[in-house]
């Protein structure tokens, strides 16, 4: 009886592992074809902690910017947006959109004009504002009327001939051209108060703009396509600091850099030759612009070689 017991005991343990490792043996299972995986990306969360954002990203079609809040159940969603940032108030999401997914497999583009759309979203209540062929952009604050008032200023690329004729049959077929890795983008500068949507700066044939951290005041650098050359120009935007405050003629102005506690701002100014050998050399040259009346003072702050 117990021969008989041990021996199907043991035919039952010899079963049970063949199965199992039969089962080991399996390959993995793949998703299901109605299966989504989502990941986000780019967190970003506001000066008060009461908002964050990141941008949502799926493998089955477009993302997302998702926005929420952290002290009430409130979320919302910016369809196609990525790199989202946060308006120092808080009040403003502000993401660049990617064209649809089915878009960007078909042809080109019906004009070629650069740039991306900005979506901005109110947290107050959801609605949007968008700017198009947006190459950059910032934020800027001023302190008017006893309240602190957000300024968005943006790059926008300028228009072509195809915006208006559309592309010819050649312009239509021909591959999309990749930008030099090196070439600077010029475009027009906006500064639009948010409050009221009022324009107060429109600048055309900018080559690089910087806002000052925590006073109403951009430097911006024109280009001059005659002469090939470039000015800085240093204005300010509030009510309280309007106008021109310093302006500089150089070669090849470009590194905008502003101190922060101070209403300073550091450059460089390049100039560029090609030697008998055929050889392009660049001496550059630092300077710095200290507020304190206009024009201001700029000074070269580097050892001339």
């Amino acid at each position: 009886m117990n021969s008989i017991f041990l021996t199907g005991l043991a035919l039952l343990l010899s079963l049970t592992s063949t199965t199992l490792a039969q089962e080991n043996q399996k390959p993995a299972q793949p998703l299901r074809d109605d299966s989504e995986i989502r990941a986000l990306h780019n967190p970003v969360i506001s000066a008060d902690g009461a908002w964050m954002a990141a941008e949502e990203r799926s493998d089955q079609g477009d993302g997302n910017v998702r926005v929420w809040s952290t002290e009430r159940d409130v979320t919302f969603t910016i369809e196609r947006g990525q790199n989202p940032r946060i308006s120092r108030d808080a009040r403003w999401v502000s993401a660049l959109l990617k064209p649809p997914l089915e878009d960007s497999r078909t042809a080109r583009p019906k004009n070629t004009r650069a740039g991306q759309t900005l979506v901005l979203l109110d947290t107050r209540d959801g609605s949007r504002k968008t700017f198009d062929f947006v190459l950059s952009h910032d934020w800027a604050y001023s302190h008017d009327m006893n309240y602190f008032a957000s300024h968005l200023l943006y790059l926008q690329s300028p228009e072509t001939k195809a915006d208006e004729e559309g592309p010819s049959k050649d312009e239509a077929t021909r591959p999309a051209k990749k930008p030099a890795a090196k070439e600077r983008k010029v475009g027009t500068l906006h500064v639009v108060h948010l409050e009221s949507d009022n324009v107060v700066i429109t600048m055309e044939n900018v080559m690089e703009y910087a806002t000052h951290p925590t006073t109403s005041r951009v430097a911006f650098v024109l280009h001059d396509e005659e002469t090939g050359r470039d000015s800085l120009r240093i204005a300010g935007f509030s009510a309280r600091n309007w106008g021109t405050n310093g302006v500089y003629d150089g070669e090849k102005i470009e590194g905008l850099c502003w101190a922060r506690d101070r209403r300073a701002i550091g450059f460089l100014d390049s100039t560029e030759t090609t030697g008998k050998d055929g050889k392009r050399r660049v001496n550059s040259a630092l300077y710095t612009w200290q507020h304190g009346g206009f024009p201001g003072t700029f000074t070269r702050v580097d050892t001339p070689q």
